[in-house]
């Protein structure tokens, strides 16, 4: 009974005292928010933004109009036209700039590229002060429509308070997403939203900088163009350079960068533009198989089962074979997964191909997935006109 009673007693007081941890953490999240809150108003005080900000009116800038699917390297094609200096002038002249982490040349790339892509959606990991986010949005304004989402976890009342300034035409161009960048690919994808743009200045550890580069290559539109800022510091660098390696059909803009000394883990002239800290990576024009497994992501499914994958090859496309893996899954009580197998040989100048498949799940589900995984062995990589549709 005694013993029982020790038990009991001492049950109690661990309780107590993981309860009062608990608390304890809490109090500690909640103070460490706190201060955060106090450290940027703090900041726009100093700043002077609660009294005001200098913004530079709506005004035409000029730009180099090229043609993206012509030029051969689109950044050279910017970068030697008559139109990007007097672009650099106005963004040195710009308030703006004062506001921003990257130099006139780098934020007069941006908008030039951003005015002959005419992209939807442009996506900034990394907001600052948005200096550079006001640039973005001044490109998009003048193409008459695009949103740029500019990311940040930390910095949304600064941001906001700078948004405040801004002249209206620019507002209904910006979204401010106050999440991590991990939270924030999540979310684009649910919305099924795909950049044409991203200009990836978050986290500049090698591990946030390959995931964000990564993420936004999954989602990338044909022929879209990430910005990897701070190549000087080896993170950044490092993901864009491995990046590259996985990933072939994608491709570095304004020369390479391979070619920088190795013996340097910082360097400051590593980036092969001029007067920007960029490293510029363009997305393939088609979609891209190698022997390394390859999946274009998952598909919300509307039925239990699956009868294979449609195939559009692209025009040039390789001679080979291809192995073939579709994933069915059921999501209910408990989730099902079911796989099913194939390999097909394919043809240079073989168009349209059906791989049949019979696959799966039994029981009451809410929803299903499928996500296709494909192996290419071939001499040259395969290349697909349209992301694979299972049927």
């Amino acid at each position: 009974m005694k013993a029982r009673l020790q038990n009991v007693v001492s049950g109690g007081l661990s309780r107590a005292l993981r309860i009062a941890q608990l608390g304890a953490v809490r109090v500690a999240a909640s103070a460490a928010n706190s201060l955060h809150r106090h450290a940027r108003y703090i900041e726009v005080r100093l700043d002077g933004l609660d009294k005001g900000l200098d913004v530079e009116p709506i005004a035409d800038i000029a730009w180099p109009s090229i043609d993206l699917a012509q030029s051969g390297d689109p950044v050279l094609a910017i970068l030697s036209s008559i139109e990007f200096e007097p672009a650099t002038r106005f963004f040195a002249d710009n308030p703006a700039s004062q506001r921003s982490l990257v130099s006139p040349q780098a934020q007069a790339l941006l908008y030039s590229i951003l005015r002959n892509l005419q992209p939807d959606h442009v996506f900034e990991i990394g907001s600052y002060k948005a200096g550079t986010t006001e640039s973005l949005c001044r490109a998009l304004h003048a193409n008459s429509h695009g949103l740029v989402h500019t990311v940040d976890p930390f910095r949304a009342d600064y941001i906001t308070a700078t948004l405040k300034h801004w002249p209206p035409e620019l507002l209904k161009h910006v979204r401010v997403h106050s999440m991590s960048s991990m939270d924030f690919y999540t979310e684009m994808e649910r919305q099924g939203i795909h950049p044409g743009v991203v200009f990836v200045d978050g986290n500049h550890d090698y591990e946030f900088a390959l995931f964000d580069i990564g993420r936004a290559a999954k989602y990338m539109s044909h022929g879209g163009f990430i910005f990897v800022d701070n190549i000087a510091q080896p993170g950044p660098f490092l993901a864009a350079r491995d990046f590259l390696a996985v990933n072939p059909g994608w491709r570095e803009l304004g020369g390479l960068t391979e070619k920088s000394d190795t013996s340097r883990s910082f360097d400051r002239a590593r980036s092969v533009i001029p007067n920007t800290d960029f490293i510029v990576l363009q997305a393939p024009t088609s979609y891209v198989v190698t022997n390394r497994p390859t999946t274009f992501g998952r598909l919300r499914w509307w039925s239990p089962a699956v009868n294979g994958l449609e195939l559009q090859l692209n025009e040039s496309a390789a001679t080979g074979s291809l192995d073939i893996q579709v994933v069915l899954r059921g999501f209910g009580a408990q989730p099902v997964e079911a796989i099913g197998e194939t390999t097909v040989r394919l043809q240079a100048g073989s168009g349209q191909v059906f791989a049949p498949l019979k696959i799966k799940v039994e029981g009451q589900f809410t929803y299903f997935s499928v996500e296709a995984w494909l192996i290419w062995r071939g001499d040259r990589p395969l290349q697909l006109a349209t992301a694979p549709k299972p049927y």
